[in-house]
């Protein structure tokens, strides 16, 4: 048997912090998300027309190299950007409801005293679209590149749009702690 605080104990969220398990889930989903955005932006590197679907309407729609529909996408196909791209973006969705499952069979450990009210609440609502956002971003990239539906690019673009307001939020709240405040906040997380 364990003590409590002990070493097993350490794998869940407590009250000295996160425990292991919600670290590594945190820092992996971070470091995918690095390498996914890298390739993804890698894709659309040719004067905005992406490889990984075709664009505009009428005759030529659909026709990029991951077009799903009658062609279909093959993810091991000759486009090895593109496969990578999705099988990263499968990855983040598999880590992201593991994350959600982690989440409500470990209660988060207190909030930090560093933390004011306000920012609880914004640390709060960031989580929640940083959430909504892990689950969003590869659907609609799954979306767009098996079905080719052109319909898709808009919720695609949308989810990145909220992932980085929300993240923008994240970052400036852990570096206004960090930086300017110089509490422990981030070692909370490390």
């Amino acid at each position: 048997m364990t003590e409590p605080g002990g070493p097993s104990a350490r794998r869940r969220n407590g009250a000295y912090g996160y425990g292991l398990v919600t670290k590594v889930l945190h820092w992996t989903v971070a470091a995918l998300l690095l390498v996914q955005f890298s390739v993804g932006y890698r894709l659309g590197g040719d004067g905005g027309h992406g490889r990984g679907r075709g664009r505009g309407r009428g005759a030529d729609s659909g026709r990029g190299r991951g077009r799903g529909g009658a062609d279909g996408f093959d993810p091991f196909g000759d486009d090895r950007l593109l496969t990578v791209h999705v099988l990263l973006g499968l990855a983040i969705l598999v880590l992201a409801v593991v994350r959600l499952a982690w989440r409500r069979a470990t209660p988060l450990p207190p909030w930090s005293p560093a933390l004011s009210p306000r920012e609880r609440g914004l640390a709060h609502w960031t989580e929640v679209f940083l959430y909504g956002a892990l689950l969003a971003m590869p659907l609609t990239g799954l979306w767009l590149v098996a079905l080719g539906d052109d319909d898709a690019l808009a919720p695609h673009v949308a989810a990145h749009v909220v992932f980085f307001v929300a993240l923008t939020a994240h970052l400036g709240l852990v570096l206004r702690h960090t930086v300017v405040r110089r509490d422990r906040l981030l070692r909370r997380m490390l």
